[in-house]
């Protein structure tokens, strides 16, 4: 009987112990994405920022701007925002099935119409797994008083 019941157990054991995430390489792809992201950017690369966006992709700027994928992807486009450094840090991924938000912090500095600029903000993005790729479908940048 102790046999019966210590087996019983010990199986029970198995079959409730946590499992590895299958998450953890999603949860990695995304944060490569965020990378892919700040390069495409900093080479003006829209062909690659679009392969990225969702058709009903939505960005909302620091300054209050809203911008749909098109105008977005015009905005990378424009050589008259140089942006020389682009670097995200602190980036967590919050998922929720096949939906992941990602926040995390950025620094920015480049040249905007002549002007230099350096910024330091927060971001919220919203990623979605369609036909087993992540697409980014919302994007908010925030600015950080320095």
């Amino acid at each position: 009987m102790s046999r019966i019941l210590f087996l019983s157990v010990f199986f029970s054991w198995i079959l409730f112990a946590p499992q590895p995430s299958a998450s953890g390489g999603d949860e990695e792809r995304i944060v490569a994405l965020e990378n892919i992201w700040n390069q495409a950017q900093i080479n003006h690369d829209a062909t690659a920022m679009g392969s990225m966006l969702h058709p009903d992709f939505v960005f909302t700027d620091f300054d209050g701007t809203v911008m749909s994928k098109p105008q977005f992807l015009a905005s990378i486009r424009d050589i008259s925002n140089r942006v020389i450094q682009e670097v995200s840090n602190d980036m967590k991924v919050h998922r929720f099935g096949d939906t992941a938000v990602v926040t995390g912090a950025t620094h920015e500095k480049g040249n905007q119409r002549g002007k230099a600029y350096e910024h330091y903000g927060r971001f919220t993005d919203t990623w979605i797994k369609h036909d087993s790729e992540w697409i980014c479908v919302a994007s908010h940048l925030g600015l950080l008083q320095k």
